[in-house]
């Protein structure tokens, strides 16, 4: 029987930013509007700072860019005493001239590029932004760097629905164009492990006060 006894490896616990009031129903675009949380979205990052001041050490944290991770994250760690560094390959996929608009708006306005990118989903840019591809590429590439820089530690990444979507995906091999099943709630924690053998999901999409 194989031992896993001599296993190295790291943990990266992804913590989605707080609820915004941003509709659900428009493209995001931090350029065109970066939206802060709302009430309820800085009661959800409070709930995780007891939380994770007596949980296991964490040894860095990682925050994308926008607003709404920076506030989370700040809330979230205050009793941590460590610092927050921002890492700009951990933003959300990029819709370019799409950003801030619904889906009627974007037919509307850019009918042959939305067609394009109904046509091929995985590898179609919208609006000069990212493809789907693109983004998962980006995001692979830099939790992997920000892993390695943690053996046998444990980190922490704010950071987004999208973002999270994509290092699940990766951990479990899934097709790419199933992201859509994987439902990240506002203020969840995702726990991967890296190891030298093959990434392991521990948990999904937990809030404390579900």
């Amino acid at each position: 029987m194989h031992s896993d006894s001599g296993r190295k490896s790291n943990i990266a616990l992804f913590l989605r930013h707080g609820e915004t009031d941003f509709s659900k129903h428009r493209f995001y675009n931090d350029a065109i509007e970066d939206p802060p949380l709302n009430p309820r979205g800085l009661q959800q990052a409070e709930l995780w700072e007891e939380r994770l001041k007596n949980g296991r050490e964490i040894a860095a944290i990682y925050v994308s860019p926008s607003l709404r991770t920076q506030e989370t994250a700040r809330i979230a760690t205050a009793a941590l005493g460590i610092e927050i560094k921002t890492v700009t390959g951990l933003r959300e996929r990029s819709f370019g001239t799409w950003g801030g608009l619904s889906t009627e708006e974007v037919q509307k306005k850019f009918p042959e590029d939305w067609t394009a990118w109904k046509r091929d989903k995985m590898h179609h840019a919208p609006g000069g932004g990212e493809s789907l591809m693109d983004f998962f590429k980006r995001v692979s590439k830099t939790v992997a760097q920000l892993t390695s820089q943690h053996h046998e530690q444990t980190l922490l990444v704010v950071a987004h629905a999208g973002t999270i979507r994509m290092l699940v995906i990766a951990a479990l091999g899934m097709p790419l164009e199933n992201f859509k099943r994987l439902v990240i709630t506002n203020c969840s924690m995702t726990e991967i492990e890296y190891s030298d053998q093959w990434p392991n999901l521990h948990r999904f999409s937990f809030r404390p006060d579900a």
